[in-house]
């Protein structure tokens, strides 16, 4: 890889869009999480597909597949303060003949953002993005959304501080209408567990031993993740987790205050390649797996207190691969 990252990651964001894309997190969250010192590129492609299933409602076959990219960049990992911009895509592509169920169902995000020092032990970050979450690809008005945050950290010291934040989120499962503040508390236990405390997330990442890694996340108001891997014989990991996910898409026939929701969990196990220090890809990281997904639901309202069933998918096995990297 000779050209610069960015000359790589479009192409792959054009060929997602154009046919099929769903992301995790929005380009607001990938830019407020923690850089690893001296990277100014992370990136990461994902896909996954189940094997055919039905509908509870009608016995109508289903079958879902999922794309997802997402990067994002620093001017200079060597400052602090550097601006910085991400992006994030996924598609969920759903094979069925059900009217009530779309083909396709797109979410595209981008945002930037700048850190601005207020004192010794306190910055202020800016980020100001926006995106789309529809059925028909940039082509329903209403499926547009902005994303805002003001975050203010203060370090403490030993590894302790904490987070102020207010948050946007026009497309977020819970309250996409107004702003929500957050605060989180971090800190470091000691070399082999650190946590993060508060609202809206809370995480907590054991190290045990040298070979064995766990990690749990909560988001509200539905998300939580758990992860736990082993290390072999360098460069190889066996790991299982659990993953829940909450999607919403604005759908271009129905009215403007209603959305389409898919809720589903995940639980899967697989094998991770990790390419060393001095490899050509230093920072690079491989999976595949193979997984259960279960309590799968597309319902449809205006966020999670107000929502009605309309698909209910059966439990189905799917396989999956992840490439992600750091440079």
């Amino acid at each position: 890889m000779t050209k610069p990252i960015h000359y790589f990651l479009l192409p792959v964001f054009v060929y997602l869009v154009g046919s099929s894309i769903v992301s995790a997190q929005p380009a607001s969250t990938m830019l407020a999480n923690p850089w690893p010192a001296e990277r100014a590129v992370d990136f990461a492609i994902d896909a996954w597909g189940q094997s055919e299933g039905d509908t509870d409602q009608t016995g109508m076959d289903v079958r879902l597949s999922r794309y997802q990219a997402a990067g994002r960049w620093r001017l200079d990992p060597s400052d602090s303060l550097s601006p910085t911009a991400a992006i994030s895509g996924h598609r969920l592509d759903i094979h069925s003949s059900d009217p009530m169920l779309p083909q396709r169902l797109v979410d595209v995000s981008f945002a930037g953002s700048m850190v601005f020092d207020v004192d010794q032990d306190t910055t202020l970050q800016v980020i100001l993005g926006g995106g789309y979450a529809g059925d028909n690809a940039f082509g329903d008005g209403s499926a547009y959304y902005a994303l805002a945050d003001l975050i203010a950290t203060r370090r403490l010291g030993d590894g302790r501080g904490y987070k102020l934040i207010l948050d946007y989120n026009g497309n977020r499962t819970i309250f996409p209408d107004i702003p929500l503040p957050g605060f989180i508390y971090y800190d470091r236990l000691d070399d082999q567990t650190t946590y993060t405390l508060g609202f809206p997330s809370s995480s907590i990442t054991w190290k045990p031993d040298d070979r064995t890694t766990l990690r749990a996340t909560y988001f509200l108001p539905t998300t939580v993740n758990g992860i736990i891997e082993y290390q072999l014989a360098e460069p190889w990991s066996l790991y299982g987790s659990f993953e829940s996910s909450l999607n919403a898409y604005k759908v271009d026939s129905d009215s403007s205050n209603r959305r389409l929701m898919f809720a589903q969990r995940r639980i899967e196990g697989g094998v991770v390649w990790r390419g060393r220090q001095g490899d050509s890809f230093p920072g690079i990281e491989v999976r595949a797996a193979v997984g259960y997904a279960f309590d799968q639901e597309f319902t449809r309202g205006f966020d999670v207190r107000d929502e009605d069933t309309v698909r209910d998918i059966s439990d189905e096995p799917y396989i999956r691969c992840a490439v992600s990297a750091g440079f």
